[in-house]
């Protein structure tokens, strides 16, 4: 089974997409989907595992036609590769997720006393070493770290807010890392 064209780009048949659903529900192979979000450590109860079983499903069929082999002609190996394979992209969009979640939620007005103190005693800890490291850097580097740290950007997203490439964000990042790496004594 050849799931290429003639320019080396994956072929997006019906049939490769048919295929791959019939491995699937071929024996246990669902199973890879269900282990996958267990590993998460998403219950069944979770309110988002239904979608996720579903996500699931779909992030398979991606990687059954990325598979640079006919996964039908190995299974054992396709499979040990998939169950990889998924719950890394599971764990990259859950993350994903959160990230957004995270960046425009609204402060919780009913967490607890003592939650509220650690979490206000650990965010003045954050911010006291966060001034401190601002401290050593250059304009550029305060700028990546604020957005990375503080406001919780991407690099993607650093570059967008001040109209420079990845490649920028990404030498400010490494003169970070290395000022870092000589203030915290881990200079390998």
């Amino acid at each position: 089974m050849n799931h290429f064209n003639e320019k080396g780009f994956i072929k997006m048949t019906d049939q490769t997409t048919q295929t791959a659903f019939e491995f699937l529900m071929t024996g246990d192979h669902e199973k890879l989907i269900y282990s996958a979000i267990s590993k998460l450590g998403v219950p069944k109860r979770h309110p988002d595992y239904d979608d996720l079983v579903q996500e699931g499903r779909l992030v398979f069929v991606t990687i059954f036609r990325k598979y640079p082999q006919d996964p039908l002609a190995e299974p054992k190996q396709f499979l040990a590769y998939a169950h990889k394979a998924l719950y890394r992209q599971l764990l990259n969009q859950r993350l994903k997720t959160k990230r957004l979640q995270d960046k425009h939620a609204v402060a919780d007005e009913t967490n607890e006393a003592g939650t509220h103190v650690d979490a206000l005693h650990n965010e003045v800890v954050d911010e006291a070493l966060l001034i401190e490291w601002l401290q050593l850097c250059n304009t550029n580097e305060q700028r990546f770290l604020i957005g990375s740290v503080r406001d919780r950007m991407t690099p993607t997203e650093i570059a967008e807010r001040w109209g420079v490439s990845r490649q920028a964000v990404y030498k400010w990042r490494s003169g970070l890392r290395k000022k870092l790496a000589n203030v915290l004594g881990d200079n390998d």
